[in-house]
């Protein structure tokens, strides 16, 4: 951005100084020889600052090398999206179903992974409780397992 600022600096001088100088000569045979000594000089101001940008900017931009871990394909997007929104389904789910079970849960923490062969599987689920409603633990572990066969940890918050 600097070297722009110069280059029009340079610019708006030169108009100037040379506007100046075609006021100042008289007419004929000298106007006329000013007129094309000023012009080149004119070019010649307009180029240098030119030039100078151009060679101060470099072509040769480092692109760096992404692997292929970096990188997801449409497919791997949409399955990872799709296992987002579904482990936020789950969370409400497993909440809303104890609750209608007349336990109380804080919240709950569901991990789901995928595999080729199986597709989507439950890695891991997690259920928070209140220290009082420890007594229930069992209750929702039992139920948990029958509703998702997979055995919930419980912590206690």
């Amino acid at each position: 951005m600097n070297s722009i600022a110069s280059v029009a600096a340079v610019i708006c001088s030169v108009a100037i100084a040379s506007s100046l100088i075609a006021l100042i000569v008289p007419q004929g045979s000298t106007k006329r020889v000013l007129n094309t000594v000023v012009g080149v000089f004119v070019i010649c101001c307009l180029i240098v600052p030119v030039k100078n940008v151009v060679t101060g900017f470099n072509l040769n931009i480092d692109i760096p090398k992404l692997s292929g871990s970096l990188t997801a394909s449409g497919d791997e997007a949409y399955k990872k999206a799709l296992t987002v929104e579904t482990e936020a389904k789950l969370r409400t789910s497993i909440v809303s179903y104890l609750y209608s079970k007349g336990l109380k849960v804080k919240s709950a923490d569901i991990k789901l992974n995928t595999n080729k062969k199986t597709g989507i599987y439950i890695e891991r689920i997690i259920i928070y409780i209140d220290r009082k409603d420890l007594i229930n633990s069992d209750e929702i572990i039992s139920l948990i397992e029958n509703k998702f066969e997979k055995t919930p940890k419980i912590t206690v918050t």
